[in-house]
């Protein structure tokens, strides 16, 4: 076997790529380590991992409540300085403390307002609509987005699926292996064999 077949071999335990489908999977292995490196650098995100059949699963604490979600992403639109995303919850979130003060005001606030998360608690550029987030961020603050679409136009539309821990990511433009930064994809998720 020749030493680019090994690379492309090694490459694909981790990415796969369908030219034809526009469609780009991100691994179970990448995934993992993308969820790593979330939890690694967010001080509230406790716990991120794929769930075992659709979308994510994060366990967040605030104030000694800690928040589970269970998401998937649907949809991240590209602009020249910001990215506009939209994540689906797959259940209501669920909460949890030790505290018997919070647990009254849990109990209060699900009584009252039916579980429901008023926009102004959210951080900036966040809000939630029935069962939908919306969010948006500064294109520089997603290295992933850069490494792997920096050649899509403004506007464009990136599709977003998590079904069995693979990211799957489909796009309107075409996309070959000479659109991706490579050596930035290797750094963001430190390959390791």
């Amino acid at each position: 076997m020749s030493i680019f077949n090994k690379i492309r071999a090694t490459f694909e335990e981790y990415i796969m790529f369908n030219s034809e489908a526009k469609q780009l999977t991100l691994k179970k292995k990448t995934v993992l380590l993308l969820c790593e490196q979330a939890q690694s650098r967010v001080e509230q995100l406790k716990s991120l991992q794929p769930d075992v059949e659709e979308g994510f699963t994060a366990i967040m604490e605030h104030n000694k409540v800690k928040v589970q979600l269970h998401f998937t992403p649907e949809k991240i639109t590209l602009h020249e300085d910001t990215f506009e995303g939209t994540l689906r919850l797959l259940k209501p979130p669920s909460f949890d403390t030790d505290s018997l003060v919070y647990r009254y005001l849990i109990a209060g606030w699900n009584t009252f307002l039916g579980g429901k998360i008023p926009n102004g608690a959210l951080p900036k550029g966040v809000r939630l609509e029935n069962n939908i987030i919306y969010y948006t961020l500064p294109r520089n603050q997603s290295q992933l987005v850069d490494a792997l679409f920096h050649n899509l136009k403004n506007g464009s539309a990136l599709i977003t699926n998590v079904k069995q821990g693979d990211l799957i990511i489909e796009t309107s433009a075409s996309l070959n292996w000479n659109d991706f930064k490579l050596q930035n994809l290797l750094q963001l998720v430190r390959f390791q064999k």
